[in-house]
């Protein structure tokens, strides 16, 4: 445990997986009834639609590494970076979406990146760290990862419940670009 708590770039990672959790499940638990309230969609098709966010993950989850090792050389970094920088404006656009089909495009661009994120992290952690505290290290992404999880739906519900979903969605926007700095200064591995 010492020297994860002294490791700074499993830190830096960790906070990469609280921030792409807590975009994950904030999305998850809140699009049904975004697209029901905003856009008019039924609560049967407003389920269907959002069950396209983690099927996406299928895809995104898995190919985390194809891309890292394929078009930047086995670097972890700029992949995690460029999901952040894709999952902010996808996230935040569903404050200005009026129509299903755009919602539906936001929805596939914001699942993709921020599960291909999820994805990569626990490669990356196990890279950062030395091999006789992989494995913890990849609890304590877990553990870390899953109290955002736990944290962004009540937090979103709070911010629905008192102004509405435009800031809460807003706030999730904040949280993608606040994912930019530690994916910016997380360490360079192969």
């Amino acid at each position: 445990m010492r020297d994860l708590l002294a490791n700074r770039a499993a830190w830096t990672l960790y906070a990469l997986s609280f921030l792409a959790f807590s975009l994950y499940l904030f999305l998850n638990s809140w699009l049904p009834s975004y697209l029901t309230d905003r856009l008019g969609v039924s609560l049967a098709l407003s389920g269907l639609l959002t069950a396209l966010f983690p099927a996406v993950g299928v895809v995104s989850r898995t190919s985390g590494g194809v891309i890292s090792d394929r078009l930047f050389g086995g670097e972890r970094r700029p992949v995690v970076l460029l999901a952040f920088v894709a999952a902010a404006p996808a996230v935040t656009g569903f404050v200005v979406v009026t129509r299903v089909g755009p919602a539906i495009a936001l929805l596939l661009v914001a699942g993709f990146a921020v599960q291909l994120t999820i994805g990569l992290l626990y490669t990356y952690v196990a890279e950062v760290v030395a091999p006789t505290v992989r494995s913890t290290a990849i609890s304590m992404l877990t553990s870390v990862g899953l109290f955002g999880a736990f944290a962004a739906p009540i937090a979103g519900g709070a911010i629905i419940d008192r102004a509405g979903y435009r800031p809460a969605f807003l706030l999730a926007g904040v949280v993608a670009v606040l994912g930019v700095a530690p994916a910016w200064y997380a360490p360079d591995v192969r």
